[in-house]
């Protein structure tokens, strides 16, 4: 919460700063994701990402560590599977 009330502050006081949006003809929704299985040797977590558009306009993103993951298969199904959520 203070996260999110740290955001509006900043965005309340900027008034020239915040998000566009191009008006584009179409509205088709699509999202891209990736993941780097254990790209950090030290904690052996893979590193996900995914990001969604709207009508060509980025509405969403994310990046994080993962658990431990037995495969780097198990790391590309689970961004997907965050990927599609999103998307829903």
């Amino acid at each position: 919460m203070s996260a999110a009330l740290r955001i509006l502050a900043y965005i309340k006081n900027c008034p020239g700063k915040g998000l566009v949006y191009n008006k584009y003809r179409h509205v088709h929704i699509s999202g891209y994701s990736d993941s780097g299985y254990v790209g950090d040797r030290g904690d052996r977590k893979s590193t996900t990402g995914y990001c969604a558009f709207v009508g060509g306009n980025l509405e969403t993103w994310r990046s994080k560590k993962q658990d431990e993951s037995r495969s780097s298969a198990e790391v590309r199904y689970r961004v997907m599977s965050h990927t599609a959520c999103e998307i829903v």
